[in-house]
């Protein structure tokens, strides 16, 4: 499970294609798609490279001028629904 001091990157078996603001990926592993929304791309784009959960809400605070713990709370369930697809991994 995710905490805001987990360190996260993309998956590299995933493959993603933005559509407007949104996006749509495939886990060429299992063959399941998935689809983001404008936030959740933004949010996938930000785990190209490997970013702390903690860092990651600050960074989104600033960029959507939402509350810190709102965006917090969203942000960990997404991501924990996210490494439980295999979609992100935490890195050591």
């Amino acid at each position: 499970m995710a905490t805001i001091e987990t360190v996260l990157v993309r998956s590299d078996h995933c493959l993603s294609s933005g559509i407007d603001d949104d996006l749509v990926m495939i886990d060429v592993e299992s063959g399941q798609y998935f689809a983001l929304d404008a936030i959740g791309h933004d949010i996938w784009n930000r785990l190209e490279q490997p970013v702390r959960v903690g860092d990651l809400c600050v960074a989104l605070e600033h960029a959507y001028s939402a509350p810190l713990d709102v965006i917090t709370a969203d942000v960990l369930r997404l991501l924990n629904v996210m490494a439980g697809e295999g979609l992100v991994k935490a890195v050591a």
